[in-house]
């Protein structure tokens, strides 16, 4: 395994008062709950997110603003509790049907890109 991504690698901006939670139905096995602790940095421009784990919780930021768009709470179980950034100057989407995918589509590609890393 890597090392952990911290939030001090890459500028980040904490989650802002104007916030809405959801609970999102996924069970992660315990190897994939290792994965997603491992965070992720940005290689290149194109790649929009900055994620780090700290205290029970996954932090996912857009890289660009640094802006902190989604907190998932790792919490053992089925269900995933996700705070959403809802701050206009900061994130536009307003439907929560759209973040349920969308931190979902996350949380995918960040277990399935760990699974092709070849281990070094």
């Amino acid at each position: 395994m890597g090392r952990m991504v911290q939030k001090t690698d890459w500028k980040t901006v904490d989650m802002p008062e104007q916030r809405i939670d959801f609970l999102l139905e996924k069970s992660l096995t315990d190897r994939e709950r290792e994965i997603l602790k491992e965070g992720h940095r940005p290689k290149e421009m194109e790649d929009k997110w900055f994620i780090y784990y700290e205290g029970e919780k996954l932090f996912i930021h857009r890289s660009w603003t640094g802006f902190c768009i989604y907190i998932v709470e790792l919490a053992q179980g089925d269900q995933l509790r996700v705070t959403v950034n809802r701050n206009p100057e900061q994130y536009k989407e307003t439907l929560l049907g759209r973040d349920r995918v969308k931190v979902e589509l996350l949380i995918n590609r960040l277990i399935e890109r760990a699974g092709k890393t070849p281990a070094r």
